[in-house]
């Protein structure tokens, strides 16, 4: 078993949140952990940036009409 995986996230939003706002925190800590992910790990430069390429990939292959699903 992997330590600090994190396996759910559950958000509570109340009636007069921002969605885009909330959008926009979710997005950073994304990036945050991808960041911290490729950090800590022993890939190479190339490796890193072919980790990042498909990630891009599987969001674009996820992408209808400028949502990602």
């Amino acid at each position: 078993m992997k330590k600090n995986c994190i396996q759910n996230i559950i958000i509570h939003v109340s009636d007069n949140m921002d969605s885009h706002s909330l959008s926009d925190k979710i997005n950073e800590f994304h990036v945050e952990v991808i960041e911290r992910r490729l950090c800590n790990s022993n890939l190479s430069v190339k490796e890193k940036i072919a980790v990042i390429d498909r990630i891009l990939e599987n969001l674009k292959s996820r992408e209808h009409e400028g949502i990602i699903k």
